[in-house]
């Protein structure tokens, strides 16, 4: 008699099929994500468009030391629905940019990063252009 490969390499002890536990875990969430960890995702992002010439954080956070400064401020990351976020982004832009381009832009590069990177879903991407760089502030930027 043959034993089929499961059975022989498991001696004594039974060996749950794949389905099985497949089964078992499908009704739990998969890992979960730090609004901060999604936040530096969604500041990449956004720095990566044309015409975004930096994120805009609240100037609260330069007055309290109990507020740290981070990679992603200007950005605020919530929860919307289990799996998905929605997302604000406070930026500063470029003089001449048209605003619903670069929102459109936007959007688009975070939807895909963020997708695609971490398997989340954004419902909501809300651009706030807090500021425009003057003309000399963009050329002097450029050329760094």
């Amino acid at each position: 008699m043959v034993d089929s490969q499961d059975e022989s390499y498991s001696g004594d002890l039974p060996v749950t099929p794949i389905q099985y536990a497949e089964a078992q875990f499908a009704d739990q969430e998969g890992p979960s994500v730090s609004h901060e960890v999604i936040a530096s995702y969604v500041a990449d992002a956004a720095r990566s468009v044309h015409g975004v010439v930096d994120l805009h954080s609240s100037p609260w956070k330069g007055l309290s030391s109990r507020v740290r400064e981070t990679h992603s401020g200007g950005v605020v990351v919530k929860d919307s629905a289990p799996g998905s976020v929605h997302v604000d982004i406070h930026v500063r832009v470029a003089w001449g940019t048209v605003i619903p381009e670069l929102a459109r832009d936007v959007e688009r590069a975070v939807r895909e990063r963020v997708t695609a990177l971490l398997n989340i879903g954004v419902d909501t991407v809300t651009l706030f252009v807090d500021g425009i760089a003057g003309p000399m502030e963009v050329d002097t930027s450029q050329e760094r």
